[in-house]
């Protein structure tokens, strides 16, 4: 089990950083991306017994959902 969690989280990180780096009009959809692998890593590294990485994992979620918040949810509020 968890080589799939790790296989996901890796997939999700990998894809989610190659949006970020792939012009400002796809930094929407790395947010939605990364944030899509956040619960595994917030799981594996509860299972782990690692608080340390747990804790990053909830700034990163945070930043994540905001990328989500900012790009799909208050974007429709924008004119022009």
């Amino acid at each position: 089990m968890y080589a799939l969690l790790n296989l996901w989280m890796v997939a999700t990180a990998v894809v989610s950083v190659y949006l970020f780096n792939a012009g400002p009009h796809r930094a929407r959809w790395a947010a939605l991306i990364g944030l899509s692998g956040q619960p595994a890593w917030l799981y594996l590294t509860t299972a782990t017994g690692e608080p340390g990485m747990f804790v990053v994992s909830v700034f990163f979620t945070l930043c994540y959902g905001r990328g989500v918040w900012d790009g799909f949810i208050r974007r429709g509020n924008r004119h022009g």
